[in-house]
Order: structure tokens, then sequence, then C-alpha cells
């Protein structure tokens, strides 16, 4: 039966990725004639908006991504080993956990003509006595965009990049390179980072992937005319004689995502061919205390920018007035708090939908681990990453397609459901490493002692491992309350979670109750990841206890 059950969670967990596809490509060919009449492909390509918001997605999305990789392999080079590094590695964790949108507003509310920057230079260096109007935030260009997408992903490369530093002996291949003759650049060059890229690979197309298919960031950072190919692609499906070709541009973002990954894979080759040619060169580089400098800079400036982009969200929300140019509020309020109930119905939404994802999320991965265990079931995680790269948009019109052939949109499980596709992966894929490698002579020795399998997994495997399994659900909870699109489609709008609310008010309700619904949808990951701590600190004093009471039970039964 434990074989049967897990086989059960592969398939609750394919069944949607081979529904949504399947649901994409039939109304792109014509084959639901009753929800998307026509033909989607020509619809499409006849529409004036196609081409030029291809042509910008392709900019921001190359563009964010080359930048993200090639930070965090300046930050890497030049940082790793100092003091800023430990002082990187404490500020990324924070980072990661604030939802994308909010990072977006409070970007808005840091970058904008009248934002922060341009008010603590004003009027002194500047001479502005009311807001510059040179530029817009967003911009025609999609550069804000692009920062912000560089400001919220570089942090989750960097974190993969230290994660798998850990396996590498990175100080020894230094002092090798160091002892031939080497410059510190050429070492990292020609030893580690060979053996860095392949393992990070799939994170970046990940990345790659959600920059090429982001709507939320995008339609608040990126420009409306013309605006980003899946934000045109959302405006296409809430057109219902425009479905069809929706379906169609969907199709077309995945297999535009999918060449965007062959031609990262040609360039490795390039690369990789150009880097074998200059190693047997053997030229030992100088010095590059300059590019350095500029690398620590650049993380310091990128870090920066994502908290003082939260602190802005923070200071509007208590804000009652607030004058340009004044470098801060000049009278404060709690009332945006205290006076709008659809934010507190917002956030128990949002909750329910959360506390939900990670209760079912951390058991089917403990399941499906247990079962891969217990009863030899195939590794197949490269099963779970195919929601993570496959762009959403491409999957959720099928999955709305598919609920509305079978009248499952606007359920609370059906969203709970969407939710739980995208937070299992990164579940499964944190508990793995540690489930696998747990010393086995423990689940042993409690056998002998006479605990039955049950109680084994209990009282002694989950304990031990409490630090994956908090860490895994504050992600999870993380996921669930970020998520902004399959909310959106699945749930028909019937379900205002604090995601909705903040991308659907942007531009349309007051600065400060925009702040409020940001910080309200940052302030639950951050405190979940803080009681994830809290917890893992806990367990770690616990587990080394537990080890020495079953240390000195084994030797006493001994």
């Amino acid at each position: 039966m434990g074989r049967y059950f897990g086989y059960l969670i592969l398939g609750l967990f394919s069944l949607p990725l081979v529904a949504g596809l399947a649901g994409t490509l039939l109304p792109a060919l014509g084959g639901m004639p009753e929800l998307a009449p026509g033909n989607g492909l020509s619809i499409l390509l006849l529409d004036p908006r196609f081409l030029p918001a291809l042509m910008l997605t392709l900019k921001t999305g190359l563009v964010a991504t080359i930048l993200v990789l090639l930070l965090t392999l300046a930050i890497l080079v030049s940082v790793h080993g100092t003091r800023l590094w430990r002082w990187v590695l404490g500020m990324l964790p924070p980072l990661l956990s604030v939802p994308h949108a909010a990072i977006a507003v409070g970007l808005v509310f840091l970058i904008a003509p009248s934002g922060w920057l341009v008010r603590l230079l004003s009027p002194a260096f500047t001479g502005w006595q009311r807001p510059p109007l040179d530029w817009v935030i967003p911009d025609a260009g999609g550069w804000s965009l692009i920062l912000g997408l560089v400001i919220k992903e570089t942090p989750f490369l960097l974190l993969a990049a230290s994660a798998q530093l850990a396996t590498l002996n990175v100080d020894a291949a230094l002092r090798i390179g160091r002892t031939l003759g080497y410059a510190p650049a050429r070492c990292w060059s020609r030893l580690i980072l060979p053996l860095l890229y392949p393992r990070i690979r799939l994170t970046l197309f990940i990345i790659l992937a959600f920059n090429l298919s982001v709507v939320d960031m995008a339609l608040l950072l990126g420009p409306g005319n013309p605006p980003t190919f899946s934000v045109f692609l959302m405006s296409l499906v809430n057109d219902p004689g425009s479905r069809a070709a929706a379906s169609a541009g969907a199709l077309l973002l995945g297999i535009g995502v999918g060449f965007a990954f062959v031609l990262v894979i040609v360039l490795e080759k390039l690369i990789s061919a150009v880097a074998g040619y200059r190693r047997q060169s053997g030229h030992r580089g100088r010095g590059f205390g300059f590019w350095r400098t500029l690398a620590c800079f650049s993380a310091v400036l990128l870090l920066g920018l994502g908290f003082v982009s939260l602190l802005m969200l923070a200071l509007w929300s208590v804000a009652r007035r607030w004058r340009f140019p004044n470098a801060l509020p000049t009278e404060w309020t709690q009332r945006h708090w205290l006076n709008h109930a659809s934010l507190y119905e917002a956030s128990l939404s949002t909750l329910s939908f959360a506390l939900a994802t990670v209760l079912l999320s951390v058991l089917a991965a403990v399941c499906w681990l247990e079962c891969e265990r217990k009863h030899g079931l195939p590794n197949v995680d490269w099963l779970w990453y195919v929601p993570l790269l496959i762009p959403q948009i491409t999957l959720l019109f099928g999955w709305q397609a598919a609920a509305l052939y079978f009248s499952f949109d606007g359920s609370w499980l059906t969203v709970v459901f969407a939710h739980w596709v995208y937070a299992v992966p990164y579940v499964v894929l944190i508990l793995a490493v540690a489930w696998r490698e747990l010393d086995p002579a423990w689940n042993h020795a409690a056998a002998v002692l006479g605990a039955g399998y049950w109680r084994r997994l209990w009282q002694v495997r989950l304990p031990m491992l409490m630090v994956p399994l908090s860490q895994a659900a504050a992600v999870a909870l993380a996921v669930s309350v970020a998520q902004y699109l399959p909310t959106l489609l699945l749930g028909a709008g019937r379900h205002q979670t604090l995601a909705i609310e903040l991308v659907t008010s942007f531009g349309g309700v007051d600065r400060r109750v925009i702040a409020v619904l940001a910080v309200m949808q940052s302030a639950l990951p951050l405190l979940a990841f803080s009681l994830a701590l809290f917890f893992s600190n806990r367990s770690s004093f616990g587990v080394m206890k537990s080890s020495r009471q079953h240390l000195a039970t084994r030797e006493r039964a001994l």
C-alpha cells in the first residue's frame, strides 16, 4: 500500500501538468470551439500588440537574467570569504521571503520621481521643489522591471550558489591556484566556476523562465504600451472572443522559454570552448582591485535597494502627511491599518490558503520521501522541477479551461490545489537531501529497542529532521502567499488574497493603503521564516539532548 500511496502523490502532482498543457494546446488548435472559437494563432499574429510585447519580453527577461548571473558570479569571486560575505549571506533569507509584488511596490516608492531617493537629494542638491517630470516609473523601456527582477532574483541564485559552494573545497582550490601564481580571479575562473556552474544551471533556468513570463511584477513595474507578453496574454484571456489567441500565445511563450534554454546551453558550449583554450595559455592574470571594489559596491547596493524598498513600505503605511520634498513624513497615523475591513478579509483568505498549502505540501513530501526510502520508489527529482521551468501562463490557461469545463473554477480546494502544485517541489527538494542522508543507525537502534514503524517515524526521524522541516514549511508558506496568477485565474474572482488586492489596487488607490497591503503580504513570510529559525535553534538543542539519551539507552540495552 505504501508503494501505491507514493504513486498516488505522483499522480496528483502530474495530473494538473498534463491537464494544463492539454487545456492550453486544444484551444490554441481549435479543439474547444465552445470555449475558444476561432483560429487562435492567426488572431494572435494579426494583433498589432503582439510583436512589440514579444520584443519587450525578450529584452527584459534576457537582460535581467544575464545581469543576475553576472552579478552573482562577480559577488562570489570578489566577496566570498570576507566579512562582507557573511553579511551578504545573512541578508539573503529576508529578501527571498518577501513576495515579488511587495518588492516591486517598495521599489516604485523608492525610485519614482516623487520617491525617497529624490526626496533625499531635494532641494539641496537638485533644487526641485516639485517632483521632476523628466522620467516616469514604470518607464517605457522596461528598465524599472529589469531592476526589480535583478533585485529579487540575484539573492535566489546567490543563495543556491552558496549552498553548492559548501560541497566544493573552495579554500583548497584557491590555495593551489595561488601557489601556482594565479591571480584570485583566475583561480575562480579556472578551478571553481567550471565545477559550480553545472550545479546552479537548473536554478538559472528557473530564473530565466520566471523573468520571461512574470505577470505581477510586470503589471507593477512594466510599461503599459506595449505591455510585456505575459500581460498582453492576460488581457486576451479576459476577452471571451480572444481565448483561442490567449492559448496560442501561452503555447508560444512556453516554446520560446524552451528555445531560451537551448540558447543558454549553446552559449555554455561556446564559452566552455573559449575558456578551455584560454586555460591552456597558462596566463596567470593580474590583480583586479577596481573590479573587486565595484563588485562589493554592487552587492551592498543591490541588497540595500531591496531593504530600503521594504522600509519605504513601512513608512508609507503609517504616514498621514508626507509632502514633497520632505525626507520623512511630517504626520503619522494608524488609520490605514484600522479602518480597512477588506485588508483583514484578504489577510484571512491568504492565511487560510497558506496554512492549507503548508500542511498538504509537507505531508505529501514526507509521505513521498518515506515511500521512496522504505519501498524503493524511483528517484524522480527531475519531475518536481517541471512546474518551475514551464511558464505559469502556459499551464494556468489550461488549468482554467479544464476547471471551467468540469465546473471546478472558483472553488477553494481548486485554488489550494494550484498553490500545492507550486509549493510541493520546493518542499520535496529542501527535504530530500537531509531525508536521504539521515544515518539509518538511529532507526536501527530504535527498532532494536522495540519501537514500531510509526513510533520510529514520529519520535526519531521527524524530530531529528525538524530543521529542514521547519525551513520547508516556511518556504511553502512564502510560495503560497506570493501566488497571484493561480488565485486570479482559478479562483474566478471569488477569493481576494493580499497578492490580488495589492496588484489590482496599485495605481488606483491611496499609496498608504497600498503600502499597508504590501507590508501585510511581506509580514506573513517573514514571520514564518522567523518561526522556522526559532524552532530550528530549539530543535538543534533538543536533538543533541535526545541523541545523548538515545546513546545512553542503547548502551544500557547492549
